[in-house]
């Protein structure tokens, strides 16, 4: 078994022990319908969700770190003499990262290791079994899953203490995932026992529905000897899974695909029209369009814009196509993925810019608030401290300087009487514009309003202190009116 579940990471740790230092410092520049070579890695890969020009690769027993998308890249102050195998970040404080590893067969005390401050210092907060997968809660990010030889265990205080959940039959764990809208509902895959399979075992799927404290093993997704490798579950319908399996038939695992279950995984589907049969090491789901989902096989990476419901290649670039690890980042124009010849990055393309100009954004920690601005004396003034606590996102978007539908025109206010929360407002009623502008500075009130068009009561309604760019609706559908600064009527993505 051992074999089977690490024959990537050994081939990985030999060819790329001698390309670290080579590719350190290495150019980032994402192409467009082509992968580029970014940086180093021999292990798992985890982006900052605040800031995707942040990442963090595994290369052999320590982490790295780039700022700049992979232009340069920094060691960070650990070090551990056995693989990392899963590597995570805290989505509500990205500064706040966790890594775990070991070999499932060593026997001793692997910690899981924590640092607080984007990886400048680490503590060991856990010893026990090595660690195969870590899983953060979305919704509750102090809540953690670690997955160890035998056993599941379960941290509420962000990894300062651990307890095990109930007993699970098997060995191993290749997969955890938790719902993103509740932290007590977990899926498990494991490794079991099975006497009536050929190979005398196979992989199942369980699910707790109370944090661990009791687990149903699900109904299998593929027949025969064939292994989870990884679990997603859309973001904004958790009810949908899916996952990446291998197949095995007399000692060797050549086969694989994807599965899929609408139902919280009471029945599954195969999923991989388009898809050859090969193993599928990971998954990830396009956190704006969750439709459009992206597998990395053994024979490069797939994309699905349907759901799973058909899949093409996108190996263009590659220059290994045994991939075994995948990322996108929040806005679902970046991808990046982990090969034996280093960590690749690829620009997803974006929608025909005729007519646009480019706006940057800027985010203000203390208020929580987002804001994009075309006009290049502001860029300026806020690039130079002008207004304290702006700093770019690192992100770029596109505006319309005319109008087209489906993008309606908006007005923008900003107060600092409204500080620290709320100080920027956008509508797009001219009612409300005309009304607003006779407002007395500082009036702190303002209606939240959804942009023509758009439901006001949905998933994700705008708010004046929240990211504003994009809307996403409770379907999974996009409302694709966003807001621009004055100089530019209109404006998307």
């Amino acid at each position: 078994m051992s074999v089977r579940l690490f024959a990537k990471a050994a081939s990985a740790f030999t060819c790329l022990v001698c390309l670290a230092t080579a590719l350190f410092a290495v150019p980032a520049a994402a192409g467009t319908n082509s992968w580029t070579v970014i940086g180093p890695v021999t292990g798992p890969i985890a982006v900052d969700p605040s800031s995707p020009s942040t990442i963090y690769a595994a290369v052999d027993g320590t982490v790295l770190k780039t700022t700049d998308g992979g232009g340069h890249w920094a060691d960070l102050a650990v070090s551990v003499l056995y693989p990392v195998n899963s590597l995570v970040i805290d989505p509500s404080s990205p500064a706040t990262i966790y890594f775990a590893g070991g070999e499932p067969w060593d026997y001793g005390d692997f910690p899981v290791y924590k640092s607080i401050d984007g990886g400048a210092h680490w503590a060991a907060e856990f010893n026990y079994e090595p660690t195969s997968v870590l899983a953060i809660a979305p919704s509750s990010s102090s809540t953690l899953y670690a997955g160890e030889n035998y056993d599941v265990f379960k941290s509420i205080d962000g990894g300062l203490s651990w307890k095990m959940t109930s007993r699970l039959p098997g060995y191993y764990v290749p997969a955890l995932a938790v719902d993103p809208t509740n932290a007590d509902v977990v899926y498990v895959a494991r490794d079991v026992e099975t006497p009536s399979v050929v190979g005398g075992q196979t992989g199942k799927i369980f699910k707790s529905t109370d944090g661990g404290g009791q687990w149903r093993e699900l109904p299998s997704p593929v027949p025969g000897e064939a292994y989870t490798m990884s679990l997603a579950l859309d973001p904004t319908t958790p009810s949908i899974i899916y996952g990446a399996y291998e197949s095995c038939e007399a000692g060797a695992c050549p086969g694989g695909g994807v599965f899929k279950s609408i139902d919280g995984g009471e029945t599954w589907i195969v999923a991989q029209n388009g898809l050859p049969d090969t193993r599928v090491w990971a998954l990830a789901i396009d956190p704006i369009s969750p439709a459009r989902i992206y597998a990395a096989t053994q024979q490069g990476v797939f994309r699905s814009t349907d759901a799973a419901a058909s899949w093409t290649p996108i190996n263009s670039g590659l220059t290994n196509l045994n991939v075994w690890s995948i990322s996108i980042d929040r806005t679902g124009s970046l991808l990046r993925a982990a090969t034996a010849d280093g960590l690749f990055e690829y620009q997803v393309v974006a929608p025909s810019l005729l007519g646009t100009v480019p706006v940057i954004e800027y985010f203000h920690a203390l208020v929580g608030d987002y804001f994009i601005t075309a006009n290049p004396d502001e860029i300026s003034q806020l690039d130079n401290g002008a207004f304290p606590g702006w700093a770019r996102t690192g992100l770029q978007f596109h505006a319309y300087a005319s109008s087209e539908w489906p993008s309606v025109p908006v007005c923008r206010f900003f107060s600092s009487g409204f500080s620290p929360k709320n100080t920027h407002f956008f509508t797009p009623f001219a009612a409300e514009c005309a009304a607003l502008r006779g407002m007395p500075t500082g009036r702190s009130k303002v209606p939240r309003l959804s942009p023509s068009g758009c439901p006001a009561q949905t998933g994700a309604a705008p708010r004046a202190s929240s990211r504003y760019t994009v809307l996403v609706m409770a379907t999974g559908a996009t409302c694709p009116t966003i807001v621009t600064p004055p100089t530019l009527p209109l404006a998307r993505r």
